[in-house]
């Protein structure tokens, strides 16, 4: 039986932007897709075009400087890249909702929380009579598990803890009942306590209502935690890309290999932990070739060019001319601890 399309494909996204020091190549040739009730997230340190791969899916990149220079965006098949402002206006909170970075900033200050979520309702549900939408605001308060709900409702954004913003923030999102949640970052702003809580308040909705999720996050925890598939960038590209599992016990990309070994384990005990010498380079002036082979101790001849995506199986895809050397070296010294 073949699978069903996916709810939403990008293709050769390409997002640029013209700047003073030149051309920044934002998003420079990413695809990957998501189906319906799965989540996918989308990992890389900041500067590696994480947040502007969200953006550029609703077509809130600023233009100029912004530009789209190729690719297609096909939610439920349509190629939705270029749709006129009304059917943008449309999609954006509906079908497509989005929960940004830092909610203290994405709530206005002036208007209660009962306004912001009703108006959102009105804009996209106008089968809600105008006496209804207050009831609907509560309940939208009450599914992600907003304490004391009805007082909530003529309070202000000041009044609130951030992880309760965030909270408020994701109940704004799904009350429009979105086929797709775009989540930047949507637990950097809250405690560990508060993240776990957020963490399974998603997982439980998107149970609920076979929602997929576009993860965007740097946190590998919050990735293991969430996703069944992940995208690894790195300047502006896709460098890997596999089912969650695959990647956790299995990378392949050097970036990828960096990246887990940055992180702390409970059954070593380091002095140090690891890092990645370097950082992203700028969007103006990326390495030809490997965009990593500066930062890799792998770098090879062949690192100066770029190396395609491949299929190594499995649903695992890498883009690197020495994956093959890394995973045999990688098996002998797990073999010899």
């Amino acid at each position: 039986m073949a699978e069903p399309p996916p709810l939403l494909a990008v293709d050769n996204l390409r997002t640029y932007f013209d700047t003073e020091a030149g051309v920044a190549r934002a998003v420079d040739g990413v695809s990957f897709s998501i189906s319906a009730g799965k989540t996918l997230a989308v990992v890389g340190e900041s500067g590696c075009g994480k947040t502007v791969t969200a953006l550029s899916i609703l077509q809130l990149v600023p233009m100029p400087p912004g530009r789209f220079e190729s690719g297609e965006i096909r939610f439920q098949g349509k190629n939705i890249l270029g749709l006129p402002p009304k059917e943008l206006r449309k999609l954006r909170g509906g079908d497509i909702a989005m929960i940004f970075q830092e909610p203290a900033t994405s709530l206005n200050p002036v208007f209660t929380i009962g306004f912001q979520v009703g108006e959102a309702i009105q804009l996209h549900r106008p089968e809600v009579p105008r006496h209804k939408v207050r009831e609907e605001v509560l309940k939208a308060l009450k599914s992600v598990q907003v304490s004391d709900p009805e007082r909530r409702l003529d309070q202000y954004p000041h009044e609130m803890s951030g992880g309760m913003k965030q909270r408020i923030m994701i109940a704004m999102a799904l009350a429009c009942k979105p086929q797709l949640l775009i989540a930047d970052e949507p637990t950097t702003a809250v405690d560990v306590t508060i993240q776990a809580r957020i963490l399974d308040l998603l997982r439980d909705i998107q149970a609920e209502h076979h929602m997929a999720i576009l993860l965007i996050t740097h946190d590998l925890g919050v990735v293991a935690e969430l996703a069944d598939d992940v995208v690894v960038m790195y300047a502006g590209k896709v460098i890997e890309q596999a089912p969650v599992n695959e990647l956790f016990s299995n990378p392949r990309h050097p970036y990828t290999l960096g990246l887990f070994a940055s992180l702390p384990r409970v059954d070593e005990t380091k002095s140090r932990l690891e890092t990645i010498e370097g950082s992203v380079p700028p969007a103006t002036h990326f390495p030809e070739g490997c965009r990593f082979r500066e930062r890799c101790k792998w770098a090879g001849p062949e690192c100066v060019k770029e190396p395609p995506l491949l299929q190594i199986g499995g649903g695992h895809t890498v883009a690197c001319w020495y994956h093959e050397t890394i995973a045999s070296q990688r098996s002998v010294s797990s073999g010899a601890k």
